[in-house]
């Protein structure tokens, strides 16, 4: 009973700090249990809070101006600071998963307008029962544009209208957890053919192998697999072929390197990746156009830790969205004493939830406490300085937690194909 109803405050404190804007306070907090797609009575969904504020304030909380809305304030009537620190929270709430398209329950059933001394009183109210967050953003874009042009109002409108426009900029990217789709096990098969089949490849990926001080993943040992990787990688750059329509189609970076004839990459048909593996980039590929691993032998063994952090690094730099996904679910399932701290240390750099909470929840499990007071207090030498400030005020603020969850791989149907 004590367990469940301290798991019930932490989610009411969520929700409030998404409402109130708190963007430092939301990242901190162990995200592992709460729900980005649930919605609520008071709050409608996880990006109405962080756009709209507290939706429903009972009449004991009942302020006497709608802009103040006792104390919870939302993207349009923020200042300058807060605002940003909504579109960042918006952003990193994308990030884990939160869904645009979760409407407000019937609960709702409330009005919201703007402007205050301004003349907000015959702006037109927007609605938020049964409609989206970002059904929402967008009547709240029309009802102040519709205020714009009203010849008897010369209120300064743009900085809204700007943060308006950068929320549902923001809102209309593709999400970071895309559902899932059964595929046929044949068009996996061909796609891997495609991967394996150079002739018809018109884009090269020159590799130049990591060494242990340029890694992201320096901090692991054999344990982790890094001592393993840049003992058989070549000290001679490698290349590996590819395909632009599909790096083209997965990234809009990449699209963006090889379609432009004044970078280099456009022009050479070539992308130089330095600082890691070939056995890193053949990885991200075989995730790029399969969503598995592709083993190009029979004894071919599952990439390690090492491996796995540093196609996140580089996946993460091109903005390969699904791959990003994949991988940080791989590593949040992987952690342990051997790795957490690299894992940590590449989760808050890159700004991960799923394996940042993954790395939280490890470091105050029981069996962990007593490293991570160590790591915190600045006697581990891998631990970088974001790390122990964060495992600092973790332990601080937690003195117990649960260990991370170690969900199964899943397995395909192949020997020679494997999900991560």
């Amino acid at each position: 009973q004590r367990i469940l109803m301290r798991g019930q405050a932490a989610t009411r404190c969520i929700w409030e700090a998404l409402a109130m804007g708190e963007e430092r306070a939301v990242k901190n907090m162990d995200l592992s249990a709460f729900d980005w797609h649930s919605s609520h009575d008071t709050f409608g969904s996880p990006l109405h809070a962080i756009l709209f504020g507290k939706l429903i304030v009972s009449h004991d909380e009942e302020s006497d101006t709608n802009e103040l809305n006792n104390g919870f304030d939302d993207l349009i009537n923020a200042d300058h600071a807060e605002r940003n620190a909504r579109l960042e929270l918006l952003r990193f709430a994308m990030r884990s998963g939160a869904d645009p398209h979760i409407v407000a329950p019937k609960q709702c059933d409330v009005s919201r307008w703007w402007g205050g001394e301004r003349g907000g009183d015959s702006m037109k109210p927007i609605s938020f029962a049964g409609r989206s967050a970002f059904e929402c953003l967008l009547a709240a874009k029309r009802s102040i544009k519709l205020k714009t042009q009203d010849p008897s109002d010369d209120a300064d409108w743009t900085d809204e209208l700007k943060a308006v426009d950068e929320a549902v900029d923001i809102l209309s990217r593709p999400c970071c957890t895309s559902p899932t789709v059964p595929v046929h096990e044949d068009v996996v098969a061909t796609w891997e053919t495609v991967l394996d089949d150079s002739s018809f490849a018109d884009v090269t990926i020159r590799v130049v192998p990591a060494t242990s001080s340029d890694s992201p993943c320096r901090g692991i040992t054999n344990g982790g697999g890094v001592q393993d990787n840049l003992e058989d990688a070549s000290l001679d750059v490698v290349e590996v072929r590819a395909h632009s329509a599909v790096l083209g189609a997965a990234s809009s970076v990449l699209k963006a390197m090889l379609s432009t004839q004044g970078m280099k990459e456009g022009a050479q048909r070539a992308i130089e990746v330095t600082d890691t593996s070939v056995q890193t980039v053949r990885l991200l590929l075989s995730l790029v156009y399969t969503g598995s691993i592709w083993a190009t032998g029979s004894d071919e063994e599952e990439p390690n830790f090492a491996t796995l952090l540093q196609a996140l690094d580089l996946a993460h730099r091109w903005q390969l969205l699904h791959v990003v996904q994949l991988l940080e679910q791989a590593g949040a399932r992987r952690i342990d004493a051997e790795t957490f701290e690299v894992a940590y240390d590449v989760a808050l750099r890159l700004e991960l939830p799923k394996l940042l909470s993954a790395c939280r929840s490890f470091a105050t499990a029981p069996k962990m406490l007593s490293k991570a007071r160590l790591a915190a207090r600045g006697n581990a030498s891998t631990v970088t300085a974001a790390v122990r400030a964060d495992l600092e005020a973790l332990l601080n603020f937690e003195g117990d937690g649960s260990a991370a969850s170690n969900a199964g791989t899943g397995h395909a149907t192949k020997r020679r194909r494997r999900l991560l």
